[in-house]
């Protein structure tokens, strides 16, 4: 145990963030709570287990579906540009000390003073993990689908220079490009941290309701984290969000679906959908893993005040604030099923600390989707800095589909 933990440093730097991926490992349940039993009953069963997906050629979405594509993209986006001047605080007093300071408290978004310590950002701007969904945004815009190939092309191209943090699983594919390998072979063999699921609304706006779905997602997750772990725990982010975007689903009906006997998803999916469902109707008040020696100071500390924190953010570090899955999905769809809009969730998810960006990916895509159009403010769109360009390749994306 010393040795991995002292390899998964080496891997990862100082950052908590990186040292808590190892050790926030959730204890999984099939259970489900009684609001996500309902919500099992009343999803259309046969639309999943009994019709068959629509073939690549039959893929246009209705207009309410398309919109719904549109909005989880951009809300993504916007939630993480939203969350970026506070992203990677690992410490909770400070985050909210700073919040505090600025008359933020209880509009934490777009703080106006980047306080991330680890890189240096503009207020609007996108994070790391938003900066690793333009090149294949770009890529299927201009492609008009998935090229795993271009798309390798494209993150190297647009990672190639050192104005952009680069994350461990983004340095590895410039080492690996350099190395002579293409496609899914420039991914990372092992790493499974957010980047996997921060993809899913990109490829459910391409391709959610198509046959071509699984592969698509499996090989864009591929070209980055070229390992099963990788594509287990972002198709689960995908599958998910794609029934909210493509069927109507609420985020709470959805989340029933994944954890029922008729989701394609695997046992420990299925189970990890549970958990997040459980999780969104009763907040966790105990930690669910065994603190390193490493990061005994940094819980002792929150653990001394966890009965003043907001329940959801003390709940997000008991399953674990860092970049790792399983932590970081459970906690992305606890999330997004638990706040009933797009900013109450948001807001909760930025003021929780840690790796709030990469969550705030999904949390903001499933939301947004649920919400439509009209949930994401237009003051915040205003604020995000790419959100003109994000917008047009966001519709040449979603016109792509026949």
């Amino acid at each position: 145990r010393a040795t991995r933990t002292a390899v998964h440093l080496s891997l990862y730097g100082p950052m908590y963030a990186r040292a808590l991926t190892r050790g926030s490992q959730v204890p999984l349940t099939r259970s489900l709570p009684a609001r996500s039993v309902h919500a099992a009953r009343t999803y259309v069963r046969p639309l999943y287990a009994t019709a068959s997906p629509m073939p690549a050629t039959e893929a246009k979405l209705s207009a309410e579906a398309a919109a719904r594509a549109k909005a989880a993209v951009l809300g993504g986006f916007v939630a993480d540009a939203a969350a970026c001047p506070m992203h990677w605080i690992y410490d909770i007093p400070k985050l909210n000390g700073l919040l505090e300071s600025a008359g933020k408290s209880s509009e934490p978004e777009f703080y106006p003073t980047p306080s991330n310590p680890f890189y240096k950002s503009e207020v609007g701007e996108l994070s790391c993990y938003g900066h690793e969904l333009v090149p294949l945004l770009r890529s299927m815009a201009d492609k008009g689908e998935l090229d795993a190939d271009a798309y390798a092309q494209e993150m190297i191209s647009y990672f190639s220079g050192d104005e952009l943090y680069k994350n461990h699983s983004v340095k590895h594919m410039l080492t690996n490009w350099e190395a002579g390998k293409r496609g899914t072979q420039v991914g990372h063999e092992t790493d499974h941290q957010a980047n996997c699921f921060a993809k899913a609304a990109l490829l459910v706006a391409r391709y959610g309701g198509t046959a071509e779905f699984p592969a698509k997602v499996e090989a864009a997750i591929r070209v980055q984290q070229n390992n099963d772990n990788a594509v287990m725990y972002g198709l689960a982010g995908a599958r998910i969000l794609e029934r909210v975007v493509v069927h109507g689903e609420s985020v709470a009906q959805a989340l029933a679906w994944a954890a029922s006997d008729v989701s394609p998803l695997p046992e420990d999916m299925r189970a990890l959908a549970a958990k997040s469902a459980g999780i969104a109707e009763k907040p966790l008040t105990e930690l669910t893993f065994e603190v390193p020696e490493y990061m005994k100071e940094m819980m002792g500390k929150h653990l001394a005040i966890k009965d003043t924190l907001p329940p959801f953010t003390w709940s997000v570090w008991c399953v674990g604030p860092a970049c790792g899955c399983p932590a970081s999905i459970t906690n992305v769809l606890a999330a997004a099923a638990g706040h009933k809009t797009y900013v109450e969730g948001v807001r909760a998810n930025l003021v929780a600390g840690g790796d709030n960006c990469s969550r705030g990916l999904l949390v903001g895509a499933l939301l947004a989707a649920q919400d439509g159009p009209d949930g994401v403010p237009v003051s915040w769109c205003e604020r995000t800095a790419m959100y003109r360009e994000l917008e047009g390749l966001v519709d040449k994306v979603i016109a792509s589909r026949v």
